[in-house]
């Protein structure tokens, strides 16, 4: 999961939000967000992040 670190990503559904992995270990993913506003997101697991963060650069499904 580490090589996730700093790379953007952005919402699957609405509000539509751009920003980047700021930290992940064994319990939390943190995304900060900084379009449309700057906040952070704190994920507690991995399918929680998975379900509603995709990586930009990536083709949808």
């Amino acid at each position: 999961m580490n090589e996730w670190l700093n790379k953007p990503v952005r919402t699957i559904d609405r509000p539509k939000k751009r920003g980047i992995v700021e930290y992940i270990d064994d319990q939390y993913i943190v995304v900060f967000f900084t379009i449309p506003r700057k906040e952070r997101l704190i994920f507690t697991s991995k399918e929680a992040f998975l379900n509603k963060i995709e990586f930009m650069g990536e083709p949808s499904p």
